[in-house]
């Protein structure tokens, strides 16, 4: 593709048109070529995200066996099976469409209309139909509807934000630039989908649709792959892991319940379905969902809002958090700091009003030398070129008087400066304001304590390069006084006196640097990747503590890295600045290469990419584009950098809550499975019905465990490295828990059951003794190494109306008709509901016994959210 601001206007021309295009010639290129307009991302279709939710190996297993109880004429039980699997997808379902916004798309963001040149003089045609060739008018407010090379200016002025990130808006030029300049320095260029500012202006096409620079972006979202989160990679795992256990079991129980036992088909049939109701958890993704969409919730409370439910854990397991600066970090308020005239710095106070009345006419320049604010204004403008907004609220502030100017040159990137001429006591002043490395070359001399003094250029110089260290950026202020019939013109600019230096800098928000703190203390590591200027953002990074903040790598050194350059800059490097998108998308792509969970912040157009690509795609809600929420997993309602961390906070409590849930779901699924199993073994009945199996597994886990999820985050959370990615949902001391609490629960099963002989009373005891059993084991499990007694239980009120719900649902089991007609139960008497009640408070204590022995062997306070945690010490 041809850098065309290299190129000048003629060779321009003979690469595209020399002459204006004729509908002949538009016709014959669209035929050819297609139309100016993005190619549309092909959406999935709702039902496919709904049957998406079936595709799990475990759902599965449980539709083969509906399909079996319908074979075999158990339509109920068959139906209720099935009920469950549609139920979970449902939820799924509900959940994922509540969390996701509808959002605009990249293509509302172009021009629908655009003004050419034409045989006929100007006319007005749909953007669409443009071609490379056209030559394009453009006036205030316009969308710039194609790529163009501009052609002439006339102070003309083009917001740029969407896809540069920087928020003042470019001043264009026409002559050609030389060597390889980044997409925000390409003067000469207006790009499709920003929008004109002031001015007016003409350009020539020289790319349309997909080829613009905002089409790029649009294609490369489209070939970034869904990411899968690292918590559904960890619960697929743990799905084929009890998948291809219950395959073992169900063909060795097959082959010894018939050749050994010789029993009939129907009944293997029977107890294999009853085993894979059993021992599946088929409750679980209905839990793990209602936990996320707890957590969705706490965290719109938060002022953060989650377009998927996983993305809540992903949150906690972030390792790095690629940030803009502008309005996340920082204030995105350009503030006056620092003035140094009469030979002295002054520190500008907002708080008590610091004024320059020891230096009037530098603010007199600060005032009136600027574009934003017009003479008859009453108050102070509150949009407009950020650098003169700092300006002006001071000096309004301090009452500087305004003073009409006869003319003005404006800013223009080739001089910069820009200067103002205002009559004053019957003379001709001229007013400057620059880049100092400008304007301090253009003095002879300085205006100290109202006298005219020689020039130090070396002392100013030293004053500049103090600011600019602090990351501040530094104009300069100076004057002239000429002939009342002397016109303003560039040639003027020199002998001038020097008066004063401003430094301005868009502060670091206090909230982010507690935030950053929080996040190194958590072994997040921080990394600031922004458009602004590297000295700039060193400073800024300093102040808020990101580490390295004395090294900075720029989008034009980057592009001159080999790859393995490339992986040891990202490994090593926290400050990337003058970037592009690509350069966004491939730190994102290099970071997550070597395994790091990625979160990505941004605002405009030009981050789309990156944010998909990451693992956690962070858009900001107030002032970011709706292509950049669209392309993000989560949007800040705040544009706060502190929300990011609270958001880190509450993935890794969800985390938690999820691993205690899995501890408290499977001991449970286990000792339903080896009832079963030691049944058909000993060749006796089987124990428990297909519907009382799922009593247990929908009705009691679930009533239980989900209070789990809102269980209070560790007060050691944020103390914590992140999680090891490779670490199994299931670890090896969650394993051992889940077998011998799964052990416990199958012996005491079977003695208490075998303490009777009615079958009705055998299973409703049975049923009481596991549902109890459960209800103590979740208290144990709300501290998985600590005492339970060491977490207040008022502390979790869903655990106590769980609690309450359960014991009211385990009467209506035992007592209440139609119920017992369902799940073939039958009333206990006191001291038979005693005896079934009695094994759970013999687990309760034996598992509190295992955790103190456990820390004991460890000598160590372990924390309670995991035994494989790593803390920083």
């Amino acid at each position: 593709m041809k850098q065309w601001h290299n190129l000048d206007i003629d060779k321009v021309q003979s690469a595209t048109s020399e002459t204006l295009v004729t509908n002949e010639v538009r016709k014959a290129y669209q035929e050819k070529h297609g139309k100016n307009k993005l190619q549309a991302s092909e959406k999935t279709p709702e039902w496919k995200k709904f049957l998406s939710y079936f595709h799990d190996a475990l759902m599965y297993v449980l539709i083969g066996a509906a399909v079996l109880k319908f074979m075999t004429g158990s339509l109920i039980e068959g139906a209720i099976v099935l009920l469950v699997v549609v139920l979970n997808a449902m939820i799924g379902y509900y959940q994922e469409r509540k969390a996701d916004d509808s959002l605009s798309s990249i293509s509302k963001l172009l021009s629908s209309k655009a003004t050419i040149e034409s045989e006929n003089g100007r006319l007005s045609i749909d953007a669409e139909d443009l071609i490379p060739g056209d030559r394009v008018y453009l006036a205030p407010g316009d969308i710039i509807p194609a790529d163009l090379r501009m052609e002439t200016v006339n102070e003309l002025k083009i917001d740029e934000s969407i896809l540069t990130g920087e928020p003042d808006a470019v001043v264009k030029t026409t002559a050609h630039l030389e060597g390889q300049i980044a997409l925000a320095e390409r003067t000469n260029m207006a790009y499709s989908g920003t929008q004109v500012q002031s001015g007016t202006g003409k350009g020539i096409v020289v790319e349309i649709g997909s080829d613009t620079e905002i089409g790029k972006i649009n294609a490369s979202l489209a070939t970034i792959e869904v990411k899968e989160t690292p918590l559904l990679k960890k619960v697929n795992e743990m799905n084929h892991a009890i998948f291809k256990g219950i395959g073992v079991f169900i063909f060795l129980l097959g082959l010894i319940s018939y050749f050994i036992y010789g029993m009939s088909p129907m009944y293997i049939v029977s107890a294999i379905i009853a085993l894979i109701v059993s021992s599946i958890p088929e409750g679980l993704p209905s839990i793990l969902t209602i936990i996320l969409s707890s957590g969705v919730k706490n965290m719109s409370d938060q002022n953060a809002i989650v377009k998927g439910l996983p993305t809540v854990e992903t949150l906690g397991s972030m390792t790095v958090i690629c940030s803009d600066k502008t309005g996340t970090l920082t204030k995105n308020d350009m503030t006056l700091t620092n003035v140094f005239s009469n030979n002295q710095v002054t520190v500008i106070d907002h708080e008590d009003q610091t004024d320059l009345s020891n230096n009037e006419l530098l603010a007199q320049i600060m005032q009136n030398c600027q574009e934003t604010q017009s003479f008859d204004d009453r108050h102070c403008p509150v949009t407009g070129n950020a650098t003169e907004l700092a300006l002006l609220r001071w000096t309004n502030r301090i009452g500087t008087p305004r003073i009409k100017s006869l003319e003005t040159l404006p800013f223009d990137s080739k001089y910069k400066y820009m200067a103002t001429s205002h009559l004053i006591n019957g003379k001709k002043r001229i007013f400057v304001k620059g880049a100092p490395d400008i304007v301090l070359n253009k003095a002879t001399a300085a205006h100290i304590d109202g006298q005219i003094a020689e020039f130090d250029h070396a002392q100013w110089e030293k004053i500049n390069l103090a600011f600019a260290s602090e990351g501040q950026r530094v104009i300069a202020f100076a004057y002239k006084d000429i002939d009342t019939t002397t016109e303003l013109t560039h040639e003027e600019m020199d002998e001038l006196v020097i008066i004063g230096l401003a430094g301005i800098i868009d502060p670091a928000k206090e909230s982010a640097i507690e935030a950053v703190a929080d996040c190194k203390k958590a072994g997040v590591r921080v990394v600031m990747i922004t458009g602004d200027h590297p000295t700039t953002a060193k400073a800024i990074a300093k102040k808020l503590g990101i580490d390295h903040s004395e090294r900075a790598i720029t989008g034009t050194e980057l592009d001159r890295l080999s790859t393995d350059e490339w992986q040891t800059v990202v490994k090593n490097t926290n400050i990337f600045a003058r970037t592009t998108p690509e350069h966004k998308l491939m730190i994102v792509t290099y970071l997550q290469e070597q395994g790091e969970i990625v979160g990505m912040t941004g605002d405009g157009v030009n981050d789309a990419p990156a944010l998909r690509k990451a693992d956690v795609g962070i858009a900001m809600g107030i002032k970011g584009s709706d292509v950049s929420k669209q392309a993000a997993d989560m949007i800040l309602i705040d544009d706060n950098f502190e929300t990011i961390a609270k958001a880190i906070k509450e993935g890794r409590r969800i985390f938690d809550n999820l691993k205690k849930t899995i501890l408290f779901y499977l001991p449970t699924c286990l000792a339903q499975g080896l009832l079963l199993i030691v049944s058909m073994l000993g060749n006796l009945p089987l124990p428990l019905s297909t519907v009382q199996i799922l009593w247990l597994n929908l009705v009691a886990s679930i009533t239980l465990s989900y209070a789990l999820g809102f269980e209070p985050a560790h007060k050691m959370i944020m103390n914590r490295a992140p999680r090891d990615m490779k670490e199994k949902i299931i670890s090896n001391y969650t394993l051992f828990r889940i077998v011998y609490v799964g052990l416990l629960l199958t012996f005491f099963g079977f003695l208490t059951m075998n303490a009777f002989s009615d079958e009705a009373v055998r299973q409703t005891v049975l049923i009481n003794a596991i549902v109890f059993g459960q209800a103590f084991y979740m208290i144990n499990c709300r501290e998985i190494t600590d005492s339970a007694f060491s977490n207040k239980i008022k502390q979790n009120k869903a655990l106590i109306y769980s609690l309450l719900v359960m014991a009211i649902l385990q009467l209506g089991m035992v007592y209440f008709s139609p119920l017992q007609s369902i799940l073939q139960t039958t009333s206990l008497t006191v001291s038979e509901l005693l005896i079934s009640v009695l094994p759970a408070t013999l687990l309760f204590l034996l598992v509190e016994s295992e955790k103190h022995v456990t820390r004991v062997i460890l000598k160590e306070n372990v924390p309670a959210y995991s035994m494989d945690t790593k803390v920083e010490k």
